[in-house]
């Protein structure tokens, strides 16, 4: 189904970008998804790679070091018409770009970018960022993992968990405390590692309920030696770095979301229009009609919000609250989308290889990664107390 309204205010490059992405994942993905969702190991590689050729993967990044030179839109534009095919992949690109790309971008030095966004940029390697750890990922200033200095360089112990990519990634950025107490700001610094480091351990692929598309895995680093070519960024404060993206990815993770829920609504608008009850389309049921009413008005409604956060973010405006809200509403509005959808295809969409009932495994996680729905009313309620 072609929408023929858009809230987003595209610019002429932008709509070619979206029309580019679009075909893309219809006629490369589209055909792949029953064999990503059994294993994706083997097709996530030549797929980004493909990408990188379309210059899907950057358009928001520099283009001195391979990217598009685009707003941040850009990437939400991407992840929209990822997530409305699979939105497993999806999650694999944002961990390959959003995540480990813009912090590399945002931290590192001109030959780290050379050596490592660069070719992933192109499709060429495969990023990941390790943060969340067995322990838990909500209280993310208080790793178990360390590092410390050493007369050459630095000695590395870590072990992270549900981490994305991190079966298959070529390059981890991961985050450790090298000095301080938990919960305190300072104290953490990033390291990039690199697959096959003495030490470095990637396990294989978690079998999830959802994201099945996305590999996802333990890395776990014994006395990792690294030297500073390795560090990212400034020694002691990593911490402030991530604190200071987290606005960012939750904004582009409403963006995904929405593209599920686009999925959800195409699909529910689809299927009412063609199934016949009582002698006539369910879509002439009212209360079809307001689980129809209620997904475009969500989506509407949150695309708007997530595209102006993100022209605000461009701008170095803090969006804590608003990234919070945008977060909450297309996360929450893709899983009631999921479940509407079912609802509407009756018992025909409660099996394990229905569109739907993916639709609904991973539109679920959603609530989960990159901070919890609770987290994300907590700050909503600490900040509107705040200025109310």
């Amino acid at each position: 189904m072609t929408r023929k309204i858009d809230s987003r205010g595209l610019t002429v490059e932008e709509s070619a970008l979206r029309d580019l992405a679009r075909d893309f994942f219809a006629d490369k993905v589209a055909p792949l998804v029953p064999q990503l969702e059994r294993d994706p190991s083997e097709l996530i590689r030549p797929l980004f790679a493909e990408m990188g050729q379309l210059d899907l993967l950057g358009p928001n990044f520099p283009e001195a070091h391979g990217g598009g030179g685009g707003r941040l839109r850009t990437r939400a534009i991407v992840s929209e018409e990822a997530a409305r095919v699979n939105a497993g992949l999806d999650i694999s690109m944002f961990a390959d770009v959003a995540l480990f790309a813009r912090c590399i971008d945002r931290l590192g030095t001109d030959e780290q970018k050379r050596t490592y966004l660069e070719p992933v940029l192109r499709g060429d390697k495969i990023g990941a960022m390790a943060i969340t750890e067995p322990t838990g990922g909500s209280d993310a200033l208080s790793p178990r993992s360390r590092a410390r200095r050493t007369g050459s360089g630095w000695v590395l112990d870590a072990a992270k968990t549900f981490i994305t990519n991190a079966p298959i990634a070529d390059f981890i950025v991961l985050i450790a405390r090298t000095s301080g107490e938990n919960r305190q700001l300072h104290g953490g610094t990033w390291f990039i590692l690199e697959r096959g480091m003495p030490g470095l351990v990637q396990g294989p692929a978690f079998r999830k309920a959802g994201w099945k598309s996305s590999p996802t895995g333990e890395v776990t680093a014994s006395s990792v030696t690294l030297d500073d070519t390795h560090v990212l960024g400034e020694p002691e404060e990593g911490f402030r770095y991530l604190v200071d993206s987290l606005d960012n990815e939750r904004v582009l993770i409403g963006a995904s979301a929405l593209g599920l829920a686009q999925a959800c609504l195409e699909l529910s608008v689809r299927y009412a229009r063609e199934r016949v009850v009582f002698g006539q389309a369910i879509a002439g049921y009212q209360l079809i009609q307001d689980k129809i009413a209620t997904m475009s008005a969500g989506i509407e409604l949150g695309r708007t919000l997530v595209y102006s956060l993100l022209d605000r973010i461009d701008r170095g405006e803090k969006v804590t609250h608003q990234a919070a809200v945008a977060k909450l509403h297309a996360t929450e509005l893709a899983v009631q989308s999921a479940l509407d959808t079912i609802q509407i295809l009756g018992g025909a969409a409660y099996v394990d290889d229905h569109p739907a009932t993916r639709f609904l495994h991973d539109a679920k996680l959603h609530e989960i990664g990159g901070g919890t729905t609770e987290i994300m009313k907590i700050i909503i309620a600490r900040e509107s107390l705040r200025s109310a």
